[in-house]
């Protein structure tokens, strides 16, 4: 990369974890631009040049977020352990890493499923089974596409309640959920 192509990269970066930052300090709907464009410590006019507005930064951190996800699962795709192990240890793994590292993105767990036209929405999670499809490639194949309907299913329905429920048990109930499901697996 150039030296422009870094500086744009670090200036974008900036402005996600200010957003990020702030949004979890005061809400989503509090935080203005000019907020997030003084915690990034950026002139008002360069955060506009690089999203025009709030619903593109929180686009942005929500394919981001879907991105890490994504990448999360194809970390498990490869591993060693049979199938319920694998996927266990995936939502253990992940409840772990919501808990704490991606904390501050949990006001945006909300935002990421309102506001979506049906095409984005369709997309999302379209993606999303296609990475519990590859996370689930051993498990027989009359069952594969269904048992990465659920946990797909399971894992965001489960995280949403999460998000509402303070001191839900996050990591404990995914494990469960995810034995629960391949118990079904005969």
């Amino acid at each position: 990369m150039s030296r422009r192509e870094l500086n744009k990269e670090r200036v974008r970066k900036a402005i996600i974890d200010a957003a990020l930052t702030k949004f979890h300090e005061k809400s989503i709907s509090a935080t203005t631009m000019d907020e997030v464009a003084e915690q990034a410590m950026i002139s008002r006019a360069t955060l506009f040049n690089y999203f025009p507005s709030k619903a593109e930064i929180i686009g942005q951190i929500v394919e981001l977020m879907d991105e890490n996800f994504i990448k999360q699962i194809d970390g498990f795709v490869d591993g060693p352990q049979p199938l319920a192990k694998r996927v266990e240890e995936f939502f253990c793994a992940h409840a772990h890493d919501l808990e704490t590292r991606w904390l501050r993105f949990c006001p945006l767990m909300g935002i990421s499923v309102q506001g979506w036209d049906e095409t984005v929405g369709a997309r999302r999670f379209a993606r999303f089974i296609a990475a519990f499809l590859r996370l689930v490639h051993d498990a027989p194949e009359a069952d594969r596409l269904m048992l990465a309907e659920v946990l797909a299913g399971t894992y965001i329905g489960i995280v949403h309640r999460w998000r509402f429920e303070a001191g839900y048990p996050l990591q404990k109930r995914l494990v469960a959920a995810a034995r629960l499901v391949l118990s079904s697996i005969k």
